[in-house]
């Protein structure tokens, strides 16, 4: 497994028309790639929070640190991925993170099944991505802005089953700012246009956003995979 891209971009809170340093959230963001032939389930990174110099940032004694997990990723395709922390993590914000799979006693099980039997022959595709207004009233709405899609899939008979919608907001210049989305049901239909909320990054260009449908592997009537269960030896 590898980790393509990663951020971590500052959620400024407010309330009641104030500032509210202290409830700021420091919101991971990661574009995961399986570039093996076998589809990976069970994966899991570790993050750790920098400082501006690139070291550990610590607190009460260890490392601050967090996890990404995705339940679910076919062979040549990205899955993203997010996390947080908040100011009592880190009081003086995060400069930057590191993103590596996670060694520890929950990590590197990452288990690898056939493509053929983990219920999603299906390839999905989100298009015309557009991104509305940003709310910018100094409220716990600022930030939110309404985003809307096309879904379209192959083969056309198939159905794409549950998908997590990934939006993936970048800078003018391409660089990854922030990822979040929402769960999408298993009904759609063959060119819906799927609308919701997400919070955007004030500096996000909208023409640069993207969106990811990730498998959801809890989908009515397909299985659900663990380590202990139908794993191959490798990759």
């Amino acid at each position: 497994m590898r980790v393509a891209e990663s951020a971590v971009t500052r959620k400024d809170h407010y309330t009641v028309g104030e500032r509210d340093q202290q409830s700021d959230l420091f919101l991971v963001s990661a574009i995961l790639e399986n570039p093996c032939r076998r589809t990976a389930t069970n994966v899991r990174f570790v993050v750790s929070a920098l400082d501006d110099q690139g070291h550990e940032l610590m607190s009460v004694g260890g490392p601050v640190q967090a996890h990404l997990t995705s339940s679910l990723i076919m062979p040549g395709q990205r899955a993203a991925s997010w996390t947080y922390f908040d100011r009592r993590q880190a009081p003086d914000g995060v400069p930057s993170v590191r993103v590596q799979p996670d060694p520890g006693p929950f990590g590197g099980g990452v288990c690898w099944i056939d493509p053929s039997t983990s219920g999603y022959q299906t390839v999905s595709r989100a298009t015309d991505v557009t991104v509305g207004k940003r709310d910018n009233s100094r409220t716990l709405l600022n930030g939110r802005a309404d985003v809307s899609f096309t879904v379209t899939w192959t083969p056309a008979e198939s159905s794409p089953g549950r998908r997590g919608a990934s939006v993936i907001f970048r800078d003018s210049s391409g660089r990854l700012l922030d990822v979040n989305g929402q769960g999408i049901g298993p009904d759609l239909k063959r060119g819906q246009r799927v609308r919701f909320t997400a919070w955007v990054p004030k500096d996000a260009d909208p023409a640069r956003t993207d969106v990811l449908l990730d498998p959801d592997p809890v989908s009515p009537g397909l299985p659900v995979y663990s380590p202990s269960s139908s794993c191959l030896p490798g990759s």
